[in-house]
């Protein structure tokens, strides 16, 4: 802090020549508005010099939450709130090494119901169903068979008849042709589900740049779908476990083999909830997502094989299979 004496001369200020009313060639004025700067200056002096960012960094740690953060209050339970504090710590690539990621043993349902139908409809048929006919006083075959724009030789037929010749309460079977002569439920089913639900595509089947080396060209056996270390892994379709465990750079990974040849593979998985062995079905939870095995970033990789050839898991999740039923007589119009 500058001294007062330099900007103002005390003995000067207030006499001069010893005598109190004679003063400084200076005026007073500029003398008194010297004082009153000096004055200023003293009293905001420390908070006009001092670290602007120290009461910034004041601000922002009173605005923190003291203890342990709030964000993840969801459960009643204590214990399962630092479980989930302790899944969501774990981050997407927050952890470099490769070693299983150890996850909080969360309530995840064995079974998420993902429905694979993409349209279902009613489909009628037209074909001929038989009516029942009773003949009646004054009723030939030729006004029974315009009645029902029938042909005679039709109506004959249907009941064996030899000769135009008809008894009062004799029963006749007539066929009767019509649009909905039986009616099918048609429903269109995926064969797989995506195995990793809202996840976030980040790598295709095909060639690719090596995630490790950009100058180099890769062939990608898969589809690498991002999402949260922990994130449910389901069974793309009905199947029976054939293997688990590690893998190599696949790291924690999940075979299951389905009908027609098909085969699935989930890999960089962080924790697996099967056994080999075991019969799942669709939407099964089978794994938990990590980054286990030579993996950049928390993913799933899938892969889907036919008879032992690897094939485009992208085309795999868009096939679809037909399923029809036929419903019962009693929905079909006339019966």
């Amino acid at each position: 802090m500058l001294s007062l004496s330099y900007y103002f001369d005390f003995p000067a200020f207030f006499v001069s020549d010893s005598r109190f009313f004679r003063f400084h060639p200076d005026s007073i004025i500029v003398k008194v508005s010297r004082l009153v700067i000096v004055s200023v200056l003293f009293l905001v002096g420390p908070s006009v010099f001092a670290n602007p960012f120290q009461k910034l960094q004041q601000e922002i740690n009173d605005s923190l939450p003291s203890g342990d953060s709030a964000v993840f209050r969801i459960f009643s339970n204590q214990s399962q709130e630092q479980e989930v504090q302790k899944l969501f710590s774990v981050g997407v690539n927050q952890n470099g090494e490769e070693e299983e990621v150890e996850l909080a043993s969360l309530d995840l349902p064995k079974y998420i119901d993902v429905s694979p139908v993409v349209s279902n409809t009613v489909v009628h048929e037209s074909g001929i169903i038989i009516k029942k006919y009773t003949v009646q006083k004054k009723d030939n075959l030729s006004k029974i068979a315009r009645s029902f724009s029938v042909d005679i030789t039709k109506l004959k037929k249907a009941n064996s008849l030899t000769s135009d010749q008809l008894k009062i309460g004799q029963v006749l079977d007539v066929p009767v042709q019509v649009k909905n002569a039986s009616t099918s439920r048609v429903v269109l089913k995926k064969i797989f589900i995506l195995p990793v639900p809202q996840s976030r595509v980040t790598s295709r089947f095909g060639r690719r740049v090596d995630p490790f080396n950009k100058y180099n060209r890769v062939y990608h056996s898969g589809l690498d779908l991002a999402a949260k270390v922990g994130a449910p892994v389901l069974s793309a379709a009905d199947g029976e476990v054939v293997f688990t465990g590690r893998n190599g750079g696949y790291g924690n990974s999940v075979t299951i083999q389905h009908k027609n040849g098909y085969k699935t593979v989930y890999a960089h998985c962080s924790q697996i909830l099967v056994e080999v062995g075991e019969t799942v079905k669709m939407g099964r939870v089978v794994a938990l997502v990590g980054r286990t095995g030579t993996a950049t970033g928390a993913h799933l990789h899938f892969e889907v094989f036919r008879n032992g050839k690897i094939m485009n898991p992208e085309s795999a999740l868009s096939m679809t299979e037909k399923h029809v039923t036929k419903l019962p007589k009693s929905e079909v119009a006339g019966m």
